[in-house]
């Protein structure tokens, strides 16, 4: 069989796509051509940013003709003016997800020799590593800062006219051999494709098209072009309103959209919502196989409403309008190589099943068999497609090109062999029938796979003797309650383990996560002692593979919300009852954004609890669920679904607040101090440089306590425990206050005598634990930050030294690209990514928020930002808690740290902070500034140093690779000093995929001019943190570590 459908005139208007995006936007200046949330832009608009951007990227020579540009991009508008500024420049796009492992995108990067990467701040974490990996001296564009978008005054650059036959962008699909291969997609396709879409779904300006595909998918390509060459508008979202089910629903209503391209998968989800969605005109399926009842579904009138109408006088218009089907509904197929889509079909509410459809214009399909020869009407045989959409190949690859794009032998140019077997409809020529694959080709969750790519990553692992994959279609189970059920396909791993070997589920699937996309990672591992192999022992019998086990793991006597749960979960991902345990983590079975729309569903059917999706990614485990529920039904507030709250607001000062006294001019005399977490190793030591340094007829110590009398005993300790001068504390005046309370927990008349006597406040108390939630840390941080500054406003105006902390810039580099910051830096900039944090930082930032906010009313305030504080340099005393110690010390004890070699601990000497905050708050002329306490960049050496001088002192020192080494924190003991932060550091903070260490593991450059030239005038020495000084600090490194601890380690086997 040979359909032809040749239409060369429906190309001759336009050479390339750009020429018709051009023409468009001349056409239509004034339409909405993009929009995103309450933003929009109009063609016009479009046409010159992206003309802006073509100029900016030719005068820096990252953008030439021909050229190849990663694109590593959020949906937004600069996504869509990238694509259009590249192919303006007759140089094709190369999208790069930045969810895949580091290794896949730096092997993208490596394969399509990408110098020029076009990105967003956010993703720096991401693409500045793999291009560093890759070895290529690249450049990465950060579209979204202002100078990209500077007028110029460059003289323009007239664009060259684009060839048909040039590259429009590459996208890389899974490979058999497991490793991706670069799709070379042309000019003359991507024009054919949209001009044939705009055709068949009538698109035309007013027309809503929903953007859902992630850009790394060819199906967000057609979305694009489709919208765009037709004039009509295209309405971005972000990845949490994509998510299928009702916040899909939401969304789509909402921005009341007219047409839309989803997989069946998701569309199901949508169904229960048909009649909520009236303005959705156009649906279109594609990327998997679509069951024909789903497409009944949505052609069919809608009951309810008829049911409504019968019962309701209105117009007969209206009527008809519901009763007929609203929606247009096809089914699109097409593979990668051949632009997307080679054949459509509107299904008809009449029609039994659902073909693949009919030839696009200027596309040959051919049905052939095993010798190359045309098969007969009806005759099943493997599908090959020619004309202008077919690939040039295989980027790089020409082996593989050279088997997947032969010659045709009926015509001209090449036919690309799609391992999709096909026949034709016996009564409807050209039409036609999808019926399998020749090859272990699967499509799970609409991205296509290689199980042949899962079995070679998996072959790699030490432990693995062989190995296969298999897509299991999970059980279907007949409920009602859940929307779209009609069976979900997931990866299933068979291995055979090497003799000894002793592997887990868990282990299996980090090492598939760390080089593969999540959805190419297997939801389960079966482990057997052999494959069974074919009768001529050629291959693996995949059809001799055990069932999944029909077991329950466990035997519970009572019921109880984890179990119910986890039934749930077994339900979403349609596995055998009894599969999910209350300990068994949703993503590591296979959970993903369609499942989670069932969990939720029926989380909130079953507990009448609505949860934000987000919270599945926090709480993956049943048993995590169950006590998130209780906390719901509690009403607790300090749920841990904190990272969403709104840091700015929790910075607002008390209306109560009496800022008329900072009107007034503080005095310069200081005949009184306040100073608060005096007990505590900085404290003590500031307190005894304020002693030194100062001329204090009375300084007051807040201290938590039972009584004065306590507190000043406690003082007195403090000061014996890091052998500090006692005697000099006959100036000092306990207090037993507590600062998370109003007035400090004081009497009025005591507050109110402090009040007048205090000139100078100091607030050095905080908790600085790491591992509590902020709601447990606000209290003392916030709140108690908060109360000293209403001190500062009592009765007179104080002068307040308010000690933060560097955290507060956040991840800057990884996460915002912002590699340098100056003391004047606006910690605003780092609201949006505080949400990593722990809440100790987040605390410190709406603190120091706080301080500013006050100075800005008229308080005269220092802010004193110190890195870690390190030990004593004459006594080499030290807090051995701090993180920084924690971590030198745990790492001598596992024998092992890890390779950051561009993170850098900021440690400094806490008798250098105290001797500088002391001389810089008793100088008039310094008050109000901003200090960065930590030692210039080429004073400090990193992470990868201390470790490296520290083996050379006779410590059993291996270097191994962050992942590794994050992996090896399971197996420590209560012996080592890293042990009671092992959650905190392997928690996954940032997209669900990436740990504190990792989102902070190139340290920001701290410039630290003002605190350098303060120090010039009062003869203080900025230190250097040398092997010298690291050598002063070994016995704290090495402290409260026993022998056994300590002893001599077999050598860390690196996974590779």
């Amino acid at each position: 069989m040979s359909v032809q459908n040749n239409n060369l005139k429906y190309l001759q208007s336009h050479s390339s796509i750009v020429s018709l995006l051009d023409f468009i936007c001349q056409q239509y200046p004034d339409q909405v051509a993009l929009v995103l949330e309450e933003q929009q832009l109009t063609y016009g608009e479009l046409y010159q940013r992206a003309e802006h951007l073509y100029q900016y990227l030719t005068a820096k020579n990252w953008l030439t003709s021909n050229s190849l540009i990663g694109l590593c991009i959020e949906p937004s508008f600069e996504m869509v003016i990238a694509i259009y500024a590249v192919l303006k420049a007759g140089a094709a796009f190369v999208p790069l997800d930045p969810d895949l492992p580091r290794q896949r995108l730096s092997y993208m990067i490596v394969d399509a020799k990408l110098n020029t990467v076009l990105t967003q701040q956010k993703f720096a974490f991401d693409i500045e590593p793999a291009l560093r990996q890759s070895g290529i001296d690249g450049n990465i564009c950060f579209l979204d800062t202002p100078s990209v978008w500077q007028e110029s005054t460059l003289p323009l650059v007239t664009p060259q006219l684009v060839e048909a036959e040039q590259l429009a962008y590459i996208i890389y699909t899974s490979g058999s051999t497991g490793v991706p291969k670069g799709v070379m997609l042309t000019h003359q396709g991507l024009l054919n494709l949209a001009l044939a879409s705009c055709s068949t779904f009538e698109i035309k300006p007013g027309l809503r098209l929903l953007q859902f595909a992630s850009i790394s998918f060819d199906a967000a390509i057609w979305e694009v072009v489709t919208a765009l060459c037709g004039g009509a508008t295209l309405v971005l979202g972000a990845r949490e309103q994509m998510l299928p089910g009702k916040p899909l629903a939401n969304f789509i209503a909402r921005q009341k959209i007219n047409w839309a391209m989803l997989p069946p998968s998701v569309l199901s989800t949508l169904t229960q919502f048909r009649d909520q969605l009236p303005y959705l005109q156009t649906v279109v399926v594609g990327g998997e196989a679509c069951p024909t009842s789903l497409a009944k579904a949505w052609v069919s009138p809608l009951l309810g409403k008829i049911n409504t109408i019968l019962n309701k006088t209105c117009p007969a218009s209206l009527a008809q309008s519901w009763i007929s089907p609203h929606t247009r509904f096809f089914n699109a197929y097409g593979p990668t190589e051949i632009t997307v889509c080679c054949t459509i079909y509107e299904f008809q509410p009449q029609d039994i099943n659902l073909p693949i459809g009919y030839a696009l214009p200027n596309v040959e399909l051919y049905i052939l068999d095993e010798e190359l020869k045309l098969c007969n009407r009806g005759e099943k045989g493997e599908l090959y497609v020619g004309g202008v959409g077919v690939a040039k190949g295989y980027l790089h690859k020409p082996d593989i090109t050279n088997v997947s794009f032969i010659d045709n032998p009926f015509g001209l140019g090449k036919i690309y062999k799609t391992g999709d077997i096909v026949y034709e409809d016996p009564d409807h020529l050209g039409l036609l029938h999808y019926a399998g694959r020749t090859d272990n080709q699967v499509k799970i969750r609409g991205k296509r796979i290689e199980l042949e790519a899962i079995e070679m990553v998996l072959a790699q692992h030490p432990g693995v003797q062989a190995n296969t994959v298999k897509a299991i279609k999970t059980v279907q189970i007949e409920t009602s309650n859940i929307p779209g059920n009609y069976g979900i396909s997931m990866l299933v791993a068979y291995i055979v383990p090497k003799t000894g070997e002793f592997l887990t589920d868990k282990h299996l699937q980090r090492f598939a996560a760390e080089q593969l996309p999540d959805y190419m990672v297997p939801a389960r591992f079966i482990f057997i002692d052999e494959l069974p192999l074919l009768p001529n022992r050629s291959k693996v019998d995949r059809n001799a593979l055990p069932e999944l086990p029909q077991t329950p793991y466990f035997i519970a006597n009572t019921i109880d919300n984890a179990v119910k749960i986890a039934a749930i979960f077994d339900q979403a991902l349609q596995l055998p009852t009894g599969s999910c345990t209350p300990d068994t983590n949703f993503f590591h079975i296979g959970g993903n954004s369609l499942c989670i729309a069932h969990v939720l569903y029926a989380i909130d059917r079953d507990f009448s609890v609505s949860l934000p999706s987000r919270l599945i990614y926090e709480y993956p485990t049943p048993s995590d669920l169950a006590k998130l529920l209780e906390k719901y039904k509690l009403k607790i507030n300090n749920i841990a679904d904190e990272q969403q709250i709104d840091l700015q607001v929790e910075a607002k000062l008390s209306p109560q607040l009496n800022t008329s006294v900072w009107q007034q001019t503080p005095q310069n005399k200081y005949d009184c101090a306040l100073i608060t977490g005096a007990t505590g190793f900085l404290g003590a030591h500031l307190l005894h440089e304020l002693l030194q340094k100062g001329k204090y007829q009375k300084i007051y110590c807040i201290v938590r306590a039972e009584s004065d009398t306590v507190a000043m005993t406690k003082l007195l300790a403090t000061f014996v425990k890091y052998q500090l001068p006692t005697a000099e504390l006959s100036q000092v005046y306990a207090i037993a206050g507590d600062i998370e309370q109003p007035q400090l927990q004081l009497p009025s008349v005591v507050f109110d005598k402090l009040g007048e006597e205090v000139d100078q406040i100091y607030h050095v108390a905080a908790d600085t634990n790491y591992i509590k939630p902020y709601s447990a840390i606000k209290k003392p941080n916030v709140n108690g930050t908060a109360n000293i500054i209403a001190l500062a406003a009592h009765h007179r105006h104080k002068t307040l030294h308010y000690l933060s902390t560097l955290a507060v810039y956040g991840s800057l580099t990884s996460l915002l690209g912002i590699n340098e910051v100056t003391e004047d830096f606006d910690i605003d900039i780092s609201a949006p990514i505080m949400s990593v944090e722990c809440g100790y930082i987040r605390s410190k930032w709406v603190a120091e928020r706080m301080v500013k906010t006050a100075r800005e009313q008229g308080l005269a305030v220092s802010i004193y930002r110190p890195g870690f504080i390190s030990g004593h340099r004459q006594t080499g005393f030290a807090n051995l808690n701090d993180t920084f110690y924690r971590f030198i010390r745990g790492c001598i004890q596992m024998g092992m740290y890890p390779d950051w070699p561009e993170k850098y601990w900021t440690p400094v000497p806490v008798d250098y902070v105290a001797a500088l905050i002391a001389s810089v708050s008793l100088d008039p002329k310094r008050t109000g500034g901003n200090y960065n306490i930590v030692v210039p960049r080429e004073n400090e050496i990193s992470n990868v140093e201390i470790f490296e001088f520290i083996h050379e002192l006779g410590y059993p020192l291996q270097k191994i690779s962050p992942k590794n080494w994050l992996n090896a924190l399971s197996t420590l003991t209560p012996v080592n000093s890293l042990y009671p932060l092992t959650s905190f550091f392997q928690e996954k903070v940032y997209q669900n995929r990436s740990t504190i260490l990792e989102v902070h593991h190139r340290t920001l450059i701290l410039k630290v001019d003002d605190t350098l030239n303060a120090i010039k005038d009062y003869g203080i020495q900025c230190p250097t943190i040398d092997r010298a000084l690291i050598y002063k600090y070994m016995p704290s490194f090495v402290a409260d570590t026993s022998t056994e601890a300590i002893k001599v380690h077999t050598p860390f086997i690196e996974v590779p």
